[in-house]
């Protein structure tokens, strides 16, 4: 199927029968692209006389702002199953499904227009007071019952093997464990960062930790993970918390998905320093930023521990020690990914708008040295964390390298 575009892609509706969910005909509605990701055409589709509209989503064979980035459409039907389980524990968190086509590769669902991508939102202040709670109820509930805790074996395995999702997973694994820590012509950086990023090239330690992370990435099958989940994949209001895009989901580690979420608060917190309009405003959402991190990870321990509490099977896992150590070992892992997750948006491919909105450079990589101040910290430290205050801890003494 060729790319749709703001014509076709109201076509396309009407013949596949969505003309109920807006009203009207294709000669009535309005389709608008929406550009903010890398990977997918996504349009907006209104009816404005009936005050309704979608969101229509269709994957290429490659990512579209990288056009040499070959992907599988079949990454739509991942999404598409993975919308479906999260709908099943988590329903509040994500948007609705109206329609899937997988020979298409087309996706269409929920307008979330009344809510705002995070990571635009954060870079101007903007305070989500009940985000924590849903993003650590969504992560606790989505792993939990992906998880061997919940499910029966034969049924675990048999849906790891089929959400195997490889090309992407090989994307992940150059993109963010491999070519961000060596010279590489994807890697992009702020100019005044180069003797920072020759530090990191040379330190072998570094890369030591960062290798047996990637190794736990691409062995362990912990439970279905979303896989990408920074603040760009998550939409928002004072009300709501919506986690779309999880395309390049697939059994991994719980903590990975933990990790990149944090990781993307303290990146928020890096990137303040050149956001903020005045002091008193940048140590508030700070501490804003700070305390939602510490309470993202104890709403998470809370409702995770109280499923397995109520739906583990327990004559397989009934050991309080061994729950004990599970959260902990969850925690650890989340601060070796997050790390890793910051170092990949620093000076790898894939950068974030936290950082390329500030057009002065040496603003920007001042920003930018203080989110890897905060990234080598979290990597070297990951092994010994204890509880969240401790990853707060080290974001607070981050320093500006430059």
């Amino acid at each position: 199927m060729e790319a749709l575009n703001e014509t076709t892609v109201k076509d396309y509706l009407a013949q596949r029968g969505l003309a109920e969910r807006l009203g009207g005909g294709p000669e009535g509605w309005a389709a608008e692209p929406i550009t903010d990701g890398n990977v997918n055409l996504l349009f907006r589709v209104k009816n404005p006389a009936a005050g309704r509209s979608l969101i229509v989503k269709q994957a290429l064979g490659y990512a579209w702002r990288y056009p040499d980035f070959k992907m599988p459409t079949e990454r739509l039907v991942v999404e598409h199953e993975v919308l479906r389980v999260a709908a099943e524990h988590a329903p509040e968190q994500v948007p609705e499904v109206y329609f899937f086509s997988p020979e298409d590769a087309v996706l269409v669902m929920e307008d979330l227009s009344r809510h705002r991508e995070m990571r635009a939102a954060l870079r101007e202040g903007v305070r989500f007071p009940r985000a924590a709670e849903h993003m650590g109820r969504y992560m606790a509930r989505t792993l939990f019952y992906t998880s061997d805790l919940y499910l029966p074996s034969g049924e675990k395995k048999e849906r790891a093997a089929r959400l195997v999702n490889p090309v992407l997973r090989k994307v992940q694994e150059d993109l963010v464990f491999s070519q961000p820590f060596v010279r590489h012509p994807n890697n992009r950086y702020s100019q005044p960062l180069e003797p920072l990023v020759r530090e990191i090239y040379a330190d072998d330690a570094l890369r030591a930790e960062v290798l047996e992370l990637k190794e736990r990435y691409m062995t362990q099958a912990q439970a279905l993970i979303h896989n990408d989940l920074h603040t760009g994949s998550i939409l928002a209001n004072e009300e709501e918390t919506k986690v779309v895009d999880p395309e390049f989901a697939f059994f991994g580690p719980m903590g990975h998905d933990l990790g990149t979420y944090l990781g993307n608060l303290a990146l928020a917190y890096a990137a303040y320093e050149a956001h903020a309009p005045n002091e008193e405003e940048k140590r508030a959402f700070r501490d804003w930023l700070l305390a939602s991190l510490t309470e993202t990870w104890r709403v998470f321990e809370r409702e995770f521990l109280a499923a397995w509490e109520r739906d583990a099977q327990q004559a397989e896992w009934a050991s309080d020690r061994y729950r004990e150590h599970y959260l902990k070992r969850l925690l650890k892992d989340a601060a070796g990914f997050g790390a890793v997750e910051m170092f990949r948006r620093l000076i790898g491919m894939a950068h974030v708008s936290d950082f390329w909105s500030i057009e002065d450079e040496a603003g920007r990589a001042a920003a930018e040295s203080l989110g890897l101040d905060i990234a080598r910290a979290w990597i070297a430290s990951w092994r010994a964390v204890e509880r969240p205050e401790d990853l707060a801890a080290l974001v607070r003494a981050g320093r500006v390298l430059l």
